[in-house]
């Protein structure tokens, strides 16, 4: 609706989708938030009682009166998809695409909601709309005239405890996204239930001029990693082609940006792209402060090997919170180099998942044993072919194939459970599989199609759901295989391996 109507008014109000493109910087926003029990059971009772029955809405209506019917214990995809967590959805849906945890769509959706300039709560709508009015600098306003009233609903204390758990859970990320958004607001302006990025009388709603916003174009946001296509990021010598950005022929930032927030810990930054002429050197570093602070910087030098494809990663520290940190890729004159993408890895994060000290340094290991009894693999201990090395972890690049095999462990007879550390992209798993192979690979122990579980219980730091097999005899060359299509997105930081059973 902002890409049809944008530019002609100067007020849009609506119920608006986006397309993961970001917030368009010509306005400022603003949306008012409900409490998300509260709002599903007014929109079950709405469609059971005010939608009017069509083919468009039949099974969205037969869906909301099967929950009605049995207390919150069936009902259909058509009401599931509209009804289970709508706020994080939406808000994520502005950043991301499809194909993501609810884990990552959460934090997108916070990320979204804090870069709006005034978030209401339905519960003090006049207080809100009061402050509102001031900001437009409106002083006289009438009324607004409630719209999609339900005509009868049951209080929530009408409602059995069985109705309610099914819809908290339906509703379980919203509510946190909501608790957290109302944490903020009290910190912000307790007295008036708003969280406002506008401080009245500063900034007046009439001037329409381009607002500079933080970089909100991520196309893959995991727990520990944030992944953009280079199409996304700033450039003054570049042109997009497709996903890439191609540098022009000129000397100059091929790329720049996105600014990130980042907290004190270990990152490393990773790009890759394609050699368009030879024999270029570039420089890329890591800065902040609009380049007055420089925290990394390396050299990428095209050594005339017989692959064009390049990668480059740029390790960095921060000693404090920084902000609007970059990436920055220069190149010089006379050449073309392309850039696909350019990914962050939080290490410190990734430790973490990893259940190790955030200290650690996962480069200069292996595979180990846990004091849980479980043997933790490194991804530098694997092999691949085709996969990007980013910091510690391994990540796809769109390529068919074994992301990783290895590491010829010794294993003694039993059932093991396998838990694929890591990260899903947009795009999803794709047909991933995993397998389990001895005798260089000739013998064949097991094969496990990849998949995530209906409520995502696992999906936020692992790849799959945990999954396990079975070894007959003892071996001496185990090979974990993690196969990838050419739409799968995966980013592995590493696999846990526990014997839960001895034979």
């Amino acid at each position: 609706m902002i890409q049809r109507y944008g530019g002609h008014y100067p007020v849009i109000s609506a119920h608006i989708w986006f397309d993961g493109t970001g917030l368009d910087p010509r306005y400022q926003y603003v949306t008012v938030l409900r409490d998300p029990v509260d709002r599903f059971i007014s929109w079950l009772y709405f469609i059971d009682k005010d939608v009017e029955l069509t083919e468009d809405t039949r099974e969205l209506k037969v869906g909301a009166q099967l929950f009605l019917r049995s207390e919150g214990e069936e009902t259909n995809q058509t009401f599931m998809r509209s009804a289970s967590n709508p706020y994080v959805n939406n808000f994520s849906s502005v950043v991301m695409r499809c194909n993501a945890s609810w884990q990552q769509k959460m934090v997108a959706a916070l990320s979204v909601l804090t870069d709006y300039d005034l978030v209401g709560f339905q519960a003090d709508l006049p207080q809100f709309i009061e402050q509102l009015a001031k900001l437009l600098h409106v002083i006289n306003y009438v009324s607004l005239r409630p719209v999609n009233v339900t005509s009868s609903r049951p209080q929530r204390d009408g409602i059995s405890e069985k109705m309610l758990h099914a819809i908290r859970k339906l509703t379980e990320w919203d509510l946190e996204l909501y608790s957290e958004i109302q944490r903020m607001a009290n910190r912000q302006a307790p007295t008036i239930g708003v969280s406002c990025n506008i401080q009245p009388f500063n900034r007046e709603f009439g001037d329409w001029g381009f607002k500079a916003r933080k970089s909100s174009n991520v196309y893959w946001l995991g727990s520990y990693l944030t992944h953009y296509l280079a199409k996304d990021l700033s450039t003054r010598n570049g042109s997009v082609a497709g996903r890439a950005l191609v540098s022009n022929g000129a000397k100059g930032y091929l790329c720049h940006g996105p600014y990130l927030d980042l907290d004190p810990g270990h990152y490393c930054a990773v790009a890759n792209g394609v050699w368009i002429t030879r024999g270029v050197t570039c420089n890329a570093d890591v800065c902040s402060g609009k380049g007055a602070v420089l925290h990394a910087e390396e050299t990428l030098v095209d050594l005339g090997a017989k692959g064009t494809e390049w990668s480059l990663p740029v390790d960095f520290a921060l000693d404090e919170e920084t902000t609007s940190v970059e990436f920055r890729l220069m190149v010089p004159d006379e050449h073309q180099v392309q850039l696909n993408t350019v990914t962050i890895v939080n290490e410190k994060m990734v430790m973490t998942i990893l259940g190790l000290e955030p200290d650690s340094h996962a480069a200069n290991r292996g595979v180990e044993k846990q004091n849980s009894g479980s043997t933790l693999i490194f991804p530098v201990q694997m092999s691949s072919k085709i996969g990007l090395r980013v910091g510690t972890t391994l990540q796809t690049t769109g390529q068919e194939g074994f992301l990783c095999y290895g590491p010829y462990m010794t294993l003694s007879r039993g059932i093991y459970r396998v838990n694929l550390m890591g990260s899903i992209g947009p795009q999803g798993l794709a047909g991933a599989y995993a397998d389990i192979v001895c005798d260089a690979g000739k013998k064949g122990i097991h094969n496990e199609p990849l998949a995530i579980t209906p409520f995502n219980e696992y999906v936020d730091s692992t790849v799959g759901k945990p999954w396990m097999f079975f070894l007959e005899q003892d071996v001496s060359d185990l090979e974990i295989r993690l196969w990838v299509s050419n739409q799968t997105e995966i980013n592995l930081c590493g696999i846990v391996l526990q014997q839960i059973e001895e034979t």
